[in-house]
């Protein structure tokens, strides 16, 4: 069974796997590895149901849109139609307002790297709303190639944030980017963590739970 161990000043230990199957255990500093290897045997049955689960839910989540003329796509909560320009420089790509408008020529890796771009004007905007607000100041922002999480802050306040995250709705978007801004100065999810993001979105319970719906999402472009 495959999991990730984070240890940190918690009490106790705990387990906790997101919508793309990928499962955390959380444990104290100093517990020695055969108590932790002995609770996660314990909850064996329970990590492969929630497993199970996930995989069925990724059986029936909508498949990762098809690169072709006339496809309907959704971005950032805009739907888009994608047409092809014959004669346009191999990389070339736009998003207009109902169409995304590219190249012909335009392959996989020059497909990413737009939508990198754009994932990136979009989260330095959303970021730029928010963190006057709550009251920060990120040191950076960077986009990645997350498969497992959406976003993450460092210990420098950087934020990170996973590209793929453009095909979630909107609302969705801003959770991430107010749940990341709210860890600097507060690395980790103790109870002042949910008040300060409750504080600036009084709905982020129903957000969070949506949010582990997408998690399908995160699988898409590999």
């Amino acid at each position: 069974m495959q999991y990730e161990l984070v240890r940190s000043n918690r009490r106790t230990l705990a387990i906790t796997i997101d919508g793309s199957g990928r499962c955390v255990v959380r444990a104290p500093m100093r517990m020695p590895m055969a108590e932790i290897k002995k609770f996660i045997e314990e909850k064996r049955s329970w990590i492969e149901n929630k497993l199970c689960e996930i995989e069925l839910k990724t059986e029936l989540a909508p498949r990762e849109p098809e690169f072709k003329e006339g496809a309907e796509w959704v971005i950032a909560g805009n739907s888009v139609r994608i047409k092809f320009i014959a004669g346009a420089a191999t990389g070339y790509a736009q998003l207009a307002p109902d169409e995304f408008i590219c190249s012909k020529k335009l392959d996989l890796p020059g497909l990413i790297k737009f939508l990198r771009g754009f994932a990136r004007d979009l989260f330095y905007w959303r970021v730029d709303k928010y963190a006057p607000v709550i009251g920060v100041e990120p040191l950076g922002i960077k986009v990645s190639e997350a498969q497992a999480r959406w976003g993450s802050c460092s210990a420098q306040n950087v934020l990170n944030f996973s590209w793929r995250l453009i095909f979630a709705p909107p609302a969705l978007i801003d959770y991430v980017v107010v749940h990341e801004l709210c860890h600097i100065g507060c690395m980790n999810h103790s109870p002042a963590f949910w008040q300060r993001v409750a504080a600036v979105m009084p709905d982020y319970k129903q957000r969070r739970q949506a949010l582990k719906q997408h998690g399908y999402l995160l699988k898409w472009f590999r």
